[in-house]
């Protein structure tokens, strides 16, 4: 009998095991929340945007390959299930989480996919821990020389992260104005209801006055830059091509036609297919 027991409890372990890499399970211990998704061998460390948290991807969900590929959806200090965690709210700080979570996952290597604010965060990953990285996706990015804004555009910015109102025009202006009252309504409530106000400032002084460009120049990671054909032009083309293309000699860009800056919601099955097969290509 006692052997018996041994038996089941070791069945038992093995399912739930399989269960959560295959539905998601959510860490625990003081790491930063996340969230497994799928069960492949190329390992995926998914970082959101200013505005949302980690469910942001949700909408692009369906159209990942989990057999081939296991995403690791993490939440930011002050952020979704991160909400309650304090923090410094800096690149370095974020990198270091995201970095843990690998740890954490036993990952050695791994690809790292950024939105926004923290595509400047995986290139911050990128060069901290150049040899771990497989490949880095970096979606409608900040630089890593920073937006480096003027005073009026700094103080509306800092409307956004209180004033649903700025929050609104915000959300136009990154999304060519070509959406619906409804879908901006969606976006400021995400924005206000699932982030803490200091962890959005606290970013905001992050991607805005942040400057390690002169760590990163030459660093030859694959990166792909995946852009919006309706963003505002900091986050277009030419922009992209003056500052990451000529810091990383592996750059690529795909602009996502008929999307803004958030391509992982307004055009979900183009995006999931174009970094999984980016992905795919500097895998193994």
């Amino acid at each position: 009998m006692p052997k018996f027991s041994i038996f089941l409890k070791s069945i038992t372990f093995i399912l739930i095991t399989s269960l959560s890499a295959c539905v998601g399970v959510s860490s625990q211990d003081d790491l930063v929340d996340f969230e497994l998704f799928g069960n492949g061998s190329e390992k995926v460390v998914m970082l959101h945007d200013w505005l949302g948290d980690r469910s942001n991807y949700d909408p692009a969900r369906p159209y990942l390959d989990t057999d081939k590929f296991t995403y690791a959806f993490v939440d930011l200090r002050g952020y979704g299930g991160s909400k309650n965690m304090a923090g410094k709210f800096t690149a370095d700080e974020a990198a270091a989480d995201a970095i843990a979570v690998a740890d954490k996952l036993g990952w050695d290597k791994f690809h790292i996919v950024g939105h926004s604010m923290t595509g400047m965060v995986v290139q911050r990953v990128a060069a901290n821990v150049p040899g771990r990285i497989k490949s880095l996706v970096a979606t409608s990015p900040v630089s890593a020389a920073g937006m480096q804004v003027d005073d009026k555009t700094l103080g509306f910015f800092k409307a956004v992260t209180t004033e649903s109102e700025a929050a609104t025009q915000a959300i136009g202006l990154l999304t060519g104005n070509r959406l619906s009252a409804k879908w901006a309504a969606f976006k400021v409530d995400r924005a206000m209801n699932t982030s803490t106000a200091a962890a959005r400032l606290g970013y905001l002084d992050m991607f805005n006055a942040t400057d390690f460009s002169s760590e990163v120049a030459g660093l030859k990671i694959p990166m792909l830059a995946l852009l919006g054909q309706n963003d505002i032009p900091a986050f277009q083309t030419e922009s992209i091509k003056r500052t990451f293309g000529s810091w990383y000699p592996n750059l690529s860009i795909i602009v996502s036609p008929n999307a803004g800056h958030y391509s992982m919601q307004e055009t979900p099955a183009f995006y999931a297919s174009a970094i999984e097969a980016f992905l795919t290509k500097h895998g193994g």
